[in-house]
């Protein structure tokens, strides 16, 4: 079910705070969800396109119009992720703040419109790489929310089905007692697909997303931290697969895909390489 107020519903000084608030207008939302001011002109040409483009259907918004800060986690299909994601919170009443890969940072023009939008640069293999943590706990502190891509890279799950995940996003909510936020997205990998250098756009074509209930990130009594993040990113990204099942209807895998046995990992900096044959579940 999309979430769009019926037109009488956006009557009214309700209405009206509603409309502000997802275009963030005024001060008609909290500091710590002020998108800023290159969003702020940029959603007056992107929100228009992207919604004739991928004709959204959004489930569960409500969840993320919560107070204080949250690490929002999404499965990750392809390029298109990130517009489909951002024009959900955006609309939402969420500033858009990504951790995303460094590499996009180096590239001109590019990199400085991502920096100045608030954009958090994940530093892999690097003596740096607590840096992108240590940045998104300050903000998750400060009551923004953080969207985290928990499998690292683009599924390549023969099915598009997601993957096992790493333990960042878990380890963030632990660390500064937010919940994580599963978000599940279909239909991203056929608008733009893993490759192509543009969106494919088709009749019929649309991306739908569902968000869920948050999901508390505390440690059990006698486990330790380690133990705590294996558990919730068990239980997140299962809520995750069973959201997309039910956008996909569908039943998903017994196992999920372990992305740490292939030999082409481009998310970990690995030169580009003829793909080895798919992996087999075990």
């Amino acid at each position: 079910m999309r979430t769009r107020s019926p037109a009488g519903a956006l009557r009214g000084p309700r209405g009206r705070r509603a409309i502000a608030r997802s275009w963030d207008l005024g001060a008609a939302r909290p500091p710590e969800r002020r998108s800023g001011a290159i969003i702020g002109a940029l959603q007056f040409v992107l929100r228009p396109a992207l919604s004739i483009l991928a004709r959204p259907v959004w489930a569960g918004a409500e969840h993320l119009q919560r107070p204080g800060g949250a690490v929002v986690c999404g499965n990750h299909l392809g390029p298109f992720d990130a517009f489909a994601y951002g024009h959900l919170l955006h609309a939402a009443g969420v500033a858009p703040r990504f951790l995303a890969k460094e590499s996009l940072f180096r590239i001109p023009v590019l990199g400085t419109l991502i920096r100045r939008t608030g954009q958090i640069p994940v530093l892999r293999g690097t003596s740096r790489s607590t840096d992108a943590l240590d940045a998104a706990r300050a903000a998750l502190r400060r009551g923004e929310m953080i969207m985290v891509f928990p499998e690292g890279t683009y599924s390549r799950d023969p099915d598009s089905w997601p993957m096992q995940a790493r333990l960042g996003a878990a380890r963030l909510a632990l660390d500064t007692q937010v919940p994580l936020i599963p978000v599940a997205c279909w239909g991203s990998h056929l608008l733009w697909p893993q490759g192509s250098t543009v969106p494919r756009p088709g009749p019929g074509r649309r991306v739908m997303v569902r968000v869920g209930e948050p999901i508390r990130a505390e440690r059990s009594e006698g486990e330790s931290t380690q133990q705590a993040a294996v558990r919730i990113t068990a239980e997140l990204m299962d809520t995750i697969t069973q959201m997309l099942a039910e956008l996909r209807h569908e039943e998903p895998p017994a196992r999920r895909y372990d992305p740490r046995k292939d030999a082409y990992r481009p998310e970990e900096g690995h030169p580009r390489q003829r793909r080895p044959r798919r992996q087999e579940r075990s």
